[in-house]
């Protein structure tokens, strides 16, 4: 190991020496059935089976995962949930084929799927790149929940608790080695400082030295991985009646990834003619013999650097207040996050980009207030009053190298090797410099009410009105060496001005007011039925343009009209829970993100019409015999653009036509069909201890990766199996087992990216390859 990451991976160790792991193996498998899952869908206490929404419940156990960080186990797990990321920053997540599109971040965006932790929003998917460890539970809700989520969760919401202090001391962590000269420690502690004050400390640390793919000829390894964390909370409870909670949490990434192999090289059109001014004549140019396109052979051609270091911190107050009919709750959150890249923008052994990216600090501060009702009564309510403001500052660069004239504009003369005297005076050391303000300030008032109208029918209704004002500015520098007045006069500064203009600052904004809402009506003929229909209406607020594109500087906001209908059993004595859901959702004005492939990699966002979601989820989990459990799901997602007349055509169109009409084509981002199931056995071995395997495996059929579903951006079909077999003792409290994540080592891409001026070249961010290591856990 570095000597940088082995300081913290032995301190980390030596507390974890007397401790242990998360819930066991046989408590994940219980879990796994929903019913044992207490949730807080609907802002107040409730099993899984009894809250009329469509959802997964996941345990600590369920998401624990050796090695690895983030939401991937939860996208593993729960099928209509879909992750697609380029980098930390550029992550997208779905949730029935809406919430985002698989493309470049915007800072004037939204995203529809909402990310909750301990109550307050992530409102950055680059946040939840941390280790899901000493978590409750995980609840992917899936649909609108603007009623009590908030605005921007028009296609769901991911809802994570982490685990509260408690006042019985308790220490319990795991170290894992394995494959890729890999090592994580993780420790978790609680005890009471005094009668009415509790403490816990979370601790992790991942270091991943070896990476998944090698730079040629070097031979050097990257995509390597450096996560830590940490978290710390206090618990006040000086009476039954009052619960204050302090949160506070730092996590730091640093990784030498997110670029990618070479998927396709594309030299034909659609039509079968010639692409124009291809990749292959690009390289022709220089000479130059890029790598076979092999893109498992996971190795790279880039020649400059590229990297990752983000950190995220943030607190959070939690003060629940028991006033007997009813309890009042306030929720503090503060947050920040810094993200720092460095990009080899052409994945190549060229110097076309010497860098580009997107330097971004981000930070937020919210406030609710909600009072709920206590217990059952005739009527059941939630209401509360909502703050949120949020700024991000963005510095975005683009550096121009010695090779970006002859890539770019050609060689001087017809067939030749060597590029104008003005288009290399222009672009050689080119930067493109700008800098962007995005500011948001939302309120919100909210309530939601159910009357239980006989002993077996509900009737819930909610309100949200919201009011939200968006500001930004932009503007761009253009740098690099001075031009001579004979390399002017050859119009080195026209080209200059149209790579990288000077613009002036703009400032953009807009303000919303909005009145969503949902009503359910539910049903529960017997204490293991509940059947329900919802009417759902949801809104996300406009957006802002803060880019150098000449895209509208402002976007409409974007609204959701959703029908759901679900079904929830349990039966032969609650070793059977079979739930089904199908539902149809339409978005109006549907914001998405798209790029600018003309000069570089430039991301905007549009409203593209109106797309539909339309499908049918099933759940299931089953205990057929003692020390088995298994679970499985599976999601039908029909998603569509239904009018987008005005789509710019992908590269194989390229001289051909400018516009594509994709109404009737499905939406990217989302796989048809995907399923997820596993469970675990368990057989006792003496008195105390027992042997057990557990797996899980998911399903995904072919998806898009870009927003105007290009040929080459089409992802095939995968399957990925984790299985885990081990032994433990329950009264000595340890666990010893030996994991495998994609155990068969399944090819596939998370996202394939088509390269900047439309050369035909496609790379992609791949799957993790097989990894493979050896946990052990403690616990007293």
């Amino acid at each position: 190991m570095k000597a940088r990451a082995s300081g913290p991976i032995l301190a980390l160790a030596a507390l974890a020496a007397p401790v242990s792991a998360q819930e066991t193996p046989a408590a994940a498998a219980e879990a796994a059935d929903p019913q044992d899952i207490v949730v807080t869908a609907r802002r107040r206490a409730e099993t899984a089976q009894s809250v009329p929404i469509a959802l997964t419940a996941l345990s600590s156990a369920q998401v624990l995962t050796p090695g690895a960080i983030g939401l991937t186990q939860v996208a593993q797990l729960a099928p209509s949930l879909q992750l697609t990321a380029t980098n930390p920053r550029q992550t997208n997540i779905n949730i029935r084929g809406l919430g985002a599109t698989p493309a470049f971040a915007s800072l004037g965006l939204e995203y529809g799927v909402g990310v909750y932790v301990d109550q307050v929003l992530l409102s950055r998917p680059a946040q939840t790149a941390f280790d899901l460890y000493d978590l409750e539970r995980v609840e992917v809700l899936r649909g609108p929940q603007g009623t009590l989520f908030g605005k921007n969760t028009t296609a769901g919401a991911i809802n994570i608790t982490t685990a509260e202090p408690a006042f019985e001391p308790s220490l319990r962590g795991e170290v894992s080695v394995g494959n890729y000269r890999s090592v994580q420690a993780r420790a978790t502690g609680t005890t009471p400082l005094s009668d009415t004050v509790a403490l816990r400390v979370t601790v992790s640390d991942t270091v991943r030295e070896r990476g998944f793919q090698t730079v040629e000829p070097s031979g050097r390894r990257v995509h390597d991985l450096h996560s830590k964390g940490a978290r710390a909370q206090l618990l006040f409870r000086p009476s039954e009646a009052f619960k204050l909670r302090l949160i506070a949490d730092y996590s730091d990434l640093d990784q030498e990834c997110c670029s990618g192999p070479t998927t396709t090289i594309r030299t034909t059109r659609i039509d079968g003619t010639p692409l124009p001014n291809n990749f292959v004549q690009r390289v022709a140019r220089f000479g130059y013999a890029p790598l076979p396109v092999d893109p498992f052979a996971r190795r790279l051609e880039t020649n400059r650097r590229f990297d990752v270091a983000m950190k995220t911190y943030g607190a959070t107050g939690i003060a629940d207040w028991d006033l007997g009919p009813a309890t009042i709750t306030s929720v503090t959150g503060w947050r920040k996050t810094k993200y720092r890249p460095n990009t080899d923008g052409d994945i190549i052994g060229l110097d076309i980009f010497e860098n580009a990216g997107v330097d971004e600090d981000q930070k937020q501060f919210s406030e609710e207030l909600r009072i709920a009702s206590n217990g059952r009564n005739t009527v059941d309510y939630v209401a509360g009053l909502y703050y949120f403001h949020q700024r991000i500052d963005d510095r975005f660069f683009t550096i121009y190298g010695r090779d970006a004239a002859l890539w770019i504009l050609g060689p001087a003369t017809p067939g030749g090797t060597t590029p104008s005297a003005a288009g290399q005076a222009a672009l050689n050391g080119l930067f493109a410099d700008g800098s962007a303000t995005a500011r948001t300030r939302s309120y919100a008032a909210f309530g939601e009410a159910t009357w239980h109208a006989t002993p077996t029918i509900d009737l819930t209704g909610g309100l949200r009105y919201t009011r939200e004002k968006k500001d930004g500015a932009f503007a761009q520098v253009q740098r690099g060496p001075a031009l001579t007045a004979a390399q002017i006069a050859l119009g080195a500064q026209a080209i200059r001005n149209s790579f990288a203009p000077n613009i002036p600052a703009f400032e953009p904004e807009t303000t919303e007011n909005n009145l969503s809402g949902r009503a359910t009506l539910s049903w529960t003929p017997t204490a293991a039925i509940l059947a329900y229909a919802t009417y759902a209406r949801g809104f996300k607020s406009g957006g802002l343009n803060l880019n150098a594109t000449a895209a509208p500087k402002v976007i409409d906001p974007e609204k959701v009209r959703s029908i759901e209908a679900g079904l929830k059993t349990q039966l032969f004595d609650r070793r059977l829970t079979l739930n089904l859901a199908a539902f149809d959702q339409r978005v109006r004005n549907y914001q998405s993100q798209q790029i600018d492939l003309a000069v570089a990699q430039t991301a905007y966002i549009a409203n593209v019409g109106t797309v539909r979601s339309r499908g049918v989820e099933l759940d299931a989990s089953v205990r057929p015999l003692r020390g088995l459990s298994l679970f499985g799901s599976a999601a039908y997602t029909d998603a569509t653009y239904r009018s987008f007349t005005g789509a710019p055509c992908p590269v194989e169109y390229l001289g051909l036509r400018t516009v594509c009409d994709l109404s009737g084509r499905r939406l990217p981002g989302v796989s048809k069909w995907s399923f997820s199931g596993g469970g675990e056995y368990a057989a006792d071995v003496g008195a105390e201890r027992q042997a057990y395997l557990n797996a899980d495996w998911q399903h995904r059929s072919s998806f898009f990766t870009s927003f105007n579903l290009a040929a080459d951006s089409l992802a095939p079909s995968y399957d990925v199996v984790n299985a885990r077999i081990g032994l433990r003792d329950a009264a000595a409290g340890w666990d010893l087992s030996i994991f495998a994540r994609n155990l068969f080592d399944e090819d596939y891409y998370s996202i394939i990216n088509a390269s900047a001026f439309n050369t035909g070249q496609s790379s992609a961010i791949l799957g993790d390859p097989r990894t493979y290591g050896l946990t052990l856990r403690w616990t007293i």
